[in-house]
């Protein structure tokens, strides 16, 4: 396994991914870059893909009807050397519709503020 993480690197990790939730359901996108890096890469198909931190914090405010709720569990953190990771977790989102489910693939770095996700692509799932 490629470089390891400290049990607090991966409890970082696992509270930034937590995080996005709490950011994204407050609607509070110009805090995005509390939890994404500069240079995200955002691929939601069909739904939002962004590159860049400006670029996602525009595309999450033109949502006419934004999730309620974002949900995320069986996070699977897989070090690639001392300052990355990757990260598979299962998502649910409750919308006005009803509940979406997805799986997140990320790309976390540690950044000079903590760690940050460098890349995001979700599957919808169902």
């Amino acid at each position: 396994m490629p470089g390891m993480l400290s049990p607090d690197d991966q409890a970082q990790i696992h509270q930034l991914l937590a995080s996005v939730a709490y950011v994204l359901d407050a609607h509070d996108y110009d805090r995005l870059g509390e939890v994404f890096a500069p240079e995200i890469r955002f691929d939601n198909p069909g739904r939002l893909t962004a590159e860049g931190l400006l670029s996602l914090i525009e595309a999450f405010k033109a949502i006419a009807t934004p999730a309620l709720s974002h949900h995320i569990t069986n996070v699977v953190v897989t070090p690639a050397g001392p300052n990355e990771a990757t990260c598979v977790s299962k998502a649910l989102t409750l919308r006005q519709t009803g509940v979406a489910a997805a799986e997140y693939r990320d790309t976390v770095r540690r950044c000079a503020d903590g760690w940050r996700i460098s890349s995001r692509t979700i599957r919808p799932l169902g």
